[in-house]
């Protein structure tokens, strides 16, 4: 009885070990697999960025596009002498301007009287005046010369060519003089190439402090 017992035991240890040992023919899940194969890991190469320069081209610059420089304006005088000298060369000239900076007022109130007349002598005979003052030079019509101030008929009449062949003829010398305060009597003497001579005396006033012309030859007298 007790070897059948004993068997019986030794038959059941025997299966238990058997059913113990793993299946070797059982493949291992997923979960138990080891990766062993080493991963390629591969380098993404970047172009260089290429730079292109921008060349800019060179402007260039014409003389058309430089800025004029500003005139020099003319220097006014104001020595006696140098008064005289640049009158006269003004009205050979015709240099309205400059006859404008060294006339002085006193002489435009002579100019302003003989103004006056011409605008009566347009009143009375329109037509015959007119053609004396287009014979002469003059372009105004009878409106324009009725609105003239004395300057604007000054301006006028310097630049008329038979005003400066009034004086192109003549050279001018200035004699001496003495200075009595603001106003100067300088003696002229003009003369032609032909050897005529005539005497003159000019007359200077001094208006804030710059002599000005208030006699000179032929002033008072317009074509």
């Amino acid at each position: 009885m007790k070897q059948i017992a004993f068997l019986v035991i030794i038959l059941m240890m025997f299966a238990a070990s058997v059913y113990a040992q793993p299946d070797e023919d059982v493949t291992p899940t997923p979960d138990s697999l080891q990766i062993t194969e080493e991963t390629e890991i591969l380098e993404t190469v970047v172009p260089e960025t290429v730079v292109l320069e921008t060349v800019v081209p060179e402007t260039e610059v014409s003389e058309v596009d430089l800025p004029a420089e500003d005139e020099t304006a003319p220097t006014v005088p104001n020595d006696p002498s140098s008064v005289l000298q640049v009158f006269f060369q003004s009205l050979k000239t015709g240099d309205s301007f400059m006859i404008s900076q060294l006339i002085s007022s006193d002489a435009l109130d002579e100019i302003d009287l003989m103004l006056e007349v011409l605008k009566e002598n347009l009143d009375d005979n329109e037509e015959t005046t007119l053609s004396r003052l287009t014979t002469a030079g003059y372009t105004a019509t009878a409106d324009e010369i009725d609105d003239w101030s004395p300057m604007e008929y000054l301006n006028s009449t310097i630049v008329l060519p038979v005003m400066k062949a009034r004086y192109a003829v003549y050279d001018m010398q200035i004699g001496d003089y003495s200075n009595h305060g603001n106003e100067l009597i300088i003696p002229l003497l003009f003369s032609t190439a032909s050897g005529l001579e005539l005497p003159y005396q000019a007359t200077l006033g001094k208006e804030d402090g710059q002599w000005k012309v208030t006699n000179f030859m032929g002033l008072s007298s317009f074509p």
